[in-house]
């Protein structure tokens, strides 16, 4: 797994590249977690990744669960077709941001 980050006025975009997997969840969660300890809303960029373990999963809930109180937004884009059928059968699509580029993930944050 591949982490890519750049900072853009507010506005964390995170690219993970690869196989999201239990050894590297960790790492993930730490660039989340500073992100958002500075008052960051986030976009995870999912359009080179390959899969994602359940780990993942539950860390995408728990930053989602920790951008509420904080009046901030984690919006995950660029997923692939797989990763949408993963979202939709354990129902996170309908707790978690999800859009089709960054573009609109950007749109999304700033009209909030």
């Amino acid at each position: 797994m591949k982490i890519i980050k750049k900072s853009i006025n507010g506005l964390v975009i995170i690219k993970v590249e690869g196989s999201l997997v239990t050894e590297h969840v960790k790492q993930l969660e730490g660039e989340i977690y500073r992100a958002l300890e500075k008052k960051n809303n986030i976009i995870i960029d999912f359009s080179e990744l390959s899969f994602i373990c359940s780990a993942g999963l539950s860390l995408l809930v728990a930053s989602h669960k920790k951008t509420e109180p904080k009046n901030l937004k984690i919006v995950v884009t660029g997923c692939n077709e797989d990763i949408l059928k993963l979202f939709k059968l354990t129902e996170l699509d309908q707790h978690l941001h999800i859009k089709n580029t960054i573009e609109e993930a950007r749109l999304y944050i700033y009209q909030q």
